[in-house]
């Protein structure tokens, strides 16, 4: 088994196949992209039918590809989540056995955080019902713990639960960009003073002509902290997140 590329954590331990002759449900194989490639198998293909796109992530710094809207409100939301790192589309394929047939499981997502590594595979809650996949989470739940991952099956209704899903669109659409030391600074000096920043502050000037891009971007970096589960009005208060208060 190979770790993905870029990983920042640390390589998960070798790992061997397992016994062909052995019939109990179990992990047989994780296998990685070859050197050089991102994906485990393509995801976008002009052939498909199926809705498919491209997300520009300023966390990975290249386009992720989606192949349903789901995914890509998955990619959304792991842009604006300070505690993951970084992110692989279509990382791996498991190969694994259930009731004595082998199968082969391309999970959606890899997310990697601090110290864990997650993969998330996105399903409706019409399609989460189905026998097979009960029984193949359940065993990918409980067994890939030992091959260092946590597994999750993500539903795509809560993935687009409003208003979090718009809020987080909005933080995306103005906080791409990189924040300089001077925008930086001028945010800390006027929450030495105050003790948070309102959005209708920001978008008219407060912190000059990119005050919307500055609380954007440092609430996408953890720097401030919004609430994504409230609209986002012209009183909504941006502030310094616990992580960064207790420091």
């Amino acid at each position: 088994m190979r770790s993905p590329p870029h990983s920042r954590l640390l390589p998960v331990p070798a790992t061997q196949v397992g016994d062909p002759c052995d019939t109990r449900d179990t992990v047989l194989e994780i296998v990685f992209p070859e050197a050089g490639k991102v994906r485990a198998r393509t995801v976008v293909s002009r052939s498909k039918s199926r809705e498919t796109g491209k997300h520009p992530s300023w966390k990975t710094g290249r386009m992720v590809q989606w192949e349903s809207p789901a995914e890509r409100d998955v990619f959304l939301l792991l842009d604006a989540d300070p505690q993951v790192r970084t992110y692989y589309e279509q990382p791996v394929a498991i190969r694994y056995t259930l009731n004595g047939e082998v199968h082969t499981h391309f999970p959606d997502v890899l997310v990697e955080k601090a110290s864990a590594r997650e993969l998330w595979e996105v399903k409706y809650a019409s399609d989460a019902v189905d026998p097979f996949m009960r029984a193949r989470t359940t065993l990918l739940e409980r067994l890939l713990p030992k091959w260092g991952f946590t597994y999750r099956l993500v539903l795509a209704e809560e993935l687009a639960r409003q208003p979090r899903l718009s809020n987080v669109r909005t933080l995306l659409k103005y906080g791409r960009n990189p924040v300089s030391e001077l925008e930086r600074e001028r945010l800390r000096r006027l929450l030495l003073v105050a003790p948070s920043i309102r959005w209708d502050a920001a978008l008219n000037g407060a912190l000059g002509p990119r005050g919307a891009a500055i609380v954007c971007r440092l609430t996408l970096e953890g720097v401030l902290s919004l609430d994504l589960e409230q609209p986002l009005r012209p009183d909504s208060q941006f502030r310094l997140s616990s992580a960064r208060t207790g420091d």
